[in-house]
């Protein structure tokens, strides 16, 4: 399945259910409803595996998107950028908040039960989330963010921004048992996703 996002092209292995969350009806006609309801851009459930996967391609918009990168929104009033940054947050604050309201909104697609056809991919999604087997070990959850951009300096290299931007990440989400990843073309793990664009 091939599946684009903020302009890439994401192929997800077959034998999976994978959902572009944003996307879907019951985000967009239901829970967008909800004020400032979120959530993120792919769910990929595999027999091992829940990825709750957000895109941010900033290439060519870097100076704009400098901010978000910074943790706990520590550039949002002082960097330099063309769009109003007015109630946004820094990466580390999105990608937790998105995880948070996208399981909350699976619990939503959850309590329809068998009553709602238009939901038959996001309930395979809702039931793995809530089976026995997620809140054991051979079920890994990864939270996934895929930065794209040339965010490097002469000074700090990109992988130290993503590590930092991980690390952030990571303290925030530990009301889950997650492994969390800040990752880009060229470091992403090609057994949930390939990047073929």
């Amino acid at each position: 399945m091939v599946v684009e996002e903020s302009g890439m092209q994401f192929e997800f292995p077959d034998g999976g259910t994978t959902v572009k969350f944003d996307d879907d009806p019951f985000y967009r006609n239901k829970f967008n409803k909800f004020p400032a309801s979120k959530g993120v851009d792919f769910i990929s459930d595999s027999k091992n595996t829940i990825a709750f996967i957000e895109v941010k391609n900033c290439t060519g918009h870097e100076g704009d998107n400098r901010w978000r990168i910074a943790p706990n929104n520590q550039k949002r009033d002082t960097a330099h950028t063309s769009h109003e940054v007015g109630e946004r947050e820094s990466l580390d604050i999105e990608i937790p908040q998105k995880v948070a309201m996208t399981l909350a909104a699976l619990c939503g697609v959850s309590s329809f039960g068998d009553r709602k056809e238009s939901l038959d991919q996001l309930a395979e999604i809702a039931k793995a989330v809530f089976e026995k087997n997620f809140s054991q070990t051979e079920k890994k959850k990864l939270v996934i963010l895929v930065l794209e951009g040339n965010f490097g300096t002469f000074t700090r290299p990109k992988s130290a921004i993503m590590s930092e931007l991980q690390r952030s990440i990571m303290r925030k989400m530990q009301w889950l048992d997650c492994k969390v990843s800040v990752v880009d073309s060229n470091t992403y793990n090609k057994k949930i996703f390939r990047i073929v664009s």
